[in-house]
């Protein structure tokens, strides 16, 4: 059907394998709710459970969750990414060393391409990337990503362009984050479409809708325009042991994307849920 005549939704849970209230979460989303597909945290994930719980629910709709803000790296010689534990620095930091050109980009590579092949041998073939925190997007990563999302068979990437649609949502919640990844993500999108690779038409998310209310998640499905839409979000149950993110939020998140009203504005506005692996 031609797209211009049909809304699509893709509905992309983020951060599998951060933990088990979180997994579970995610699972529940898409059992239960309009989830349609998440991305994987490799260096997260190991062999078990919540991996075989993964593919049973999701099939081959899964992608992968680049990651260069979370736990230890998969590769041996990361250089530049870790901080004198061996981790990961945090968000701040490696979005501040990114810009500023601080990070090596072959170690950044190396570290990406274990990512990839870890989710490989553990029998996962994504269908689609991004990047925790959105260092995917980030000058010189982009160019990274591009060329192993090709060599990894990988088409679909996520580009988290959320327009100002009304000039009062400069005033709201989250605004310079979207400004700023805004901008990001423009010049990322010259970088994967010159190396074959394609984006949905339309990202939501990071400033609307606000996914754990509910009524800004019915106003977002009621006004979603025709074309493709890629719907961040981040389901889960809380964990206090495990930081500020694995917050009760997160199960204000399950609660709306699992709500029956939810289900019926999707029917009732002829939008058909859809995942990467539907349109590869």
């Amino acid at each position: 059907m031609d797209l211009r005549t049909e809304k699509q939704l893709i509905v992309n849970a983020d951060d599998y394998g951060t933990n088990e209230a979180r997994n579970r979460g995610i699972l529940e989303a898409a059992r239960e709710g309009i989830v349609t597909t998440t991305t994987i945290i490799a260096n997260a994930i190991t062999s078990d459970d919540s991996l075989h719980n993964l593919q049973k629910q999701f099939g081959a709709c899964i992608g992968i969750h680049l990651n260069l803000t979370m736990g230890i790296p998969l590769s041996d010689r990361p250089k530049t990414l870790t901080d004198q534990s061996g981790k990961f620095w945090n968000k701040r930091t490696v979005w501040q060393k990114a810009l500023n050109g601080e990070l090596d980009l072959s170690a950044v590579e190396e570290e990406f391409a274990a990512q990839f092949n870890h989710l490989l041998k553990l029998g996962v073939q994504p269908d689609h990337v991004d990047g925790n925190n959105h260092i995917h997007v980030f000058p010189g990563i982009a160019e990274v990503v591009a060329g192993l999302a090709r060599s990894f068979d990988v088409t679909w990437v996520r580009v988290p362009l959320e327009p100002f649609s009304r000039w009062h949502e400069y005033f709201w919640k989250n605004s310079r984050k979207k400004s700023y990844l805004g901008r990001l993500s423009r010049r990322a999108a010259e970088v994967f479409r010159a190396h074959g690779l394609r984006f949905t038409e339309k990202f939501a998310g990071i400033q609307f809708p606000v996914v754990a209310k509910l009524e800004s998640l019915r106003a977002f499905v009621a006004h979603l325009p025709y074309g493709m839409t890629e719907l961040m979000c981040h389901p889960g149950y809380q964990d206090p042991q495990a930081g500020g993110f694995s917050s009760a939020q997160r199960e204000d998140e399950l609660s709306t994307l699992t709500h029956q009203v939810v289900l019926d504005d999707i029917r009732r506005f002829n939008i058909r849920l859809i995942s990467y692996s539907e349109i590869r």
